[in-house]
C-alpha cells in the first residue's frame, strides 16, 4: 500500500517535473524561432530596400544615357550634313571630336562597372 502510493506520486511528480521541463524547452526554442525570424524580417527588409536605390540609380543611369544618345544622334546628323556638302576639315574635326567623346564615355563607363 504506502509503498505504491509513494511510487505512483513519484512518477506523477516525475511525469509533471518533465512536462514541465519539455514546456521550458519549447519556450526556449520558440524564443529562439521569434528571433531568428525578425532577423530574417529585417534581412528582408534591407533587401528591398537596396533594391529600390539600384533601381532608383539605375533609371538614373538610363536618363542619361538616352540623353547621351539623343545628343550623338545630333552630332551624327550634323556629320551626315557635313559630308552631303563637302567640307572635308569640318568632318576631320568632327569625327575626331566623335572619337574623343566615345573615348571619354568607355573610359568613364568601364570605370563605373567595374566599381562593386
Amino acid at each position: 500500500g504506502q509503498r505504491s502510493k509513494r511510487t505512483t506520486m513519484t512518477m506523477r511528480g516525475g511525469k509533471a517535473k518533465m512536462q514541465e521541463t519539455m514546456e521550458e524547452k519549447n519556450d526556449e526554442m520558440t524564443d529562439k524561432l521569434a528571433g531568428k525570424v525578425e532577423l530574417l524580417r529585417k534581412i528582408s527588409i534591407n533587401i528591398g530596400k537596396e533594391i529600390e536605390d539600384q533601381n532608383t540609380e539605375l533609371d538614373g543611369l538610363n536618363d542619361k544615357s538616352g540623353n547621351i544618345l539623343d545628343s550623338l544622334g545630333g552630332t551624327m546628323k550634323g556629320l551626315m550634313g557635313l559630308a552631303m556638302s563637302g567640307g572635308t576639315r569640318p568632318l576631320l574635326v568632327r569625327s575626331v571630336s566623335m572619337f574623343g567623346i566615345f573615348i571619354v564615355i568607355y573610359f568613364f563607363s568601364s570605370r563605373y562597372s567595374a566599381a562593386p
